[in-house]
Parts: structure tokens; C-alpha cells; sequence
């Protein structure tokens, strides 16, 4: 029974056939090849894994070749294209960059002028209602844990505490 190459022997082979460089092969190398010769499995194995990276190559190449194409020929008519003439062709950037700019003042203003409207309550700043209450409730939840530590029995368990509490003193006679 001979043991198949795995993926990584595989691979370390392919690149070293692509390298070309057979003076400088190591000895796994040597023997990876003589697998290959001897068993169609693995031979089989690496003729894909070849395949594979040959069509990945062609495919990255042609969207490249593709793109890049596509990229010049849109930069040439671009530049072939007669250019506007007339008042309208001459302002219409600045119209537009002019309008974009008035919306992004008009955007960044609008939060500031809905705050400041009139009949609005400004009793008090936020931050200084905010600061009173979380320090009264500070100070609640402090007083609290002093109390609970204060008692003898803690709250969970008061009902067992005095078992009789809630009956009365009379006994019955039998």
C-alpha cells in the first residue's frame, strides 16, 4: 500500500515546477516526483490543481483586461465628447456644486434652530438635571445597602425570623 502526496507535497511540487529551478530541489521534492510518475492518482491529483490555477490566472487576467478596457474607453469619450456650449453648459458645476453646499448648510443648521425654538423650556441646562438626579439617586441606593446591612436578619429571610408572628397567643386545650 503507498501513501498518496497530500495537499501541502502537492502544492510545494507545482511551485517548484514553476520555479524551474531543479539544481536547488530538496530531496522531498525529488522523491514527490517519482510519486507522481508512479501513481495516477496523485499525477491525476496535481494535473488539477494545475488546471485549477491556470483558469483562475485566465479569468483574473481577462476581468483585468476587462476593466482596464472598459476604464480607457470610457476616458476617451469622455474626452471626444464636444463640450457644452452656451450659459447653461458653463454654469451648470457650479449651479450644482452651489446647491449641494446650500443643502449640507441647511442640514447642518436644521438640529441647532429646531433646539432654539421659541416657547421651549430652557429651565435648566440637561447636564445639570441629570447630575442632581443620578447624585439623589446615588444617595438613595447608599442609604439603602446601609440598612440592609444594618439589619439583623436579612429581608429575604424577616418571615422566618418569628415563626409566630402572625398567630395569636391563644392555645387550645384538648
Amino acid at each position: 500500500m503507498t501513501n498518496h502526496l497530500n495537499h501541502e507535497q502537492l502544492c510545494d511540487l507545482l511551485l517548484a515546477d514553476r520555479m524551474g529551478s531543479t539544481a536547488a530541489c530538496s530531496t522531498e521534492i525529488e522523491q514527490a516526483r517519482e510519486h507522481v510518475h508512479d501513481c495516477h492518482i496523485c499525477a491525476a491529483e496535481l494535473s488539477m490543481l494545475d488546471q485549477s490555477l491556470l483558469l483562475f490566472r485566465s479569468t483574473a487576467d481577462a476581468w483585468a483586461s476587462h476593466e482596464w478596457h472598459g476604464h480607457q474607453s470610457l476616458l476617451q469619450s469622455s474626452s471626444l465628447r464636444p463640450a457644452r456650449t452656451g450659459l447653461l453648459g458653463f454654469f451648470a458645476r457650479p449651479v450644482i456644486w452651489a446647491s449641494a453646499a446650500a443643502i449640507a448648510l441647511f442640514a447642518a443648521a436644521l438640529p441647532v434652530t429646531l433646539h432654539y425654538l421659541p416657547g421651549a423650556k430652557t429651565n435648566a441646562p440637561m447636564a445639570a438635571v441629570h447630575t442632581v438626579n443620578t447624585t439623589q439617586s446615588d444617595e438613595a441606593l447608599l442609604e439603602e445597602i446601609d440598612q440592609t446591612l444594618a439589619s439583623t436578619v436579612p429581608t429575604p429571610m424577616q418571615p422566618l425570623a418569628d415563626p409566630t408572628a402572625g398567630q395569636s397567643n391563644t392555645q387550645r386545650k384538648n
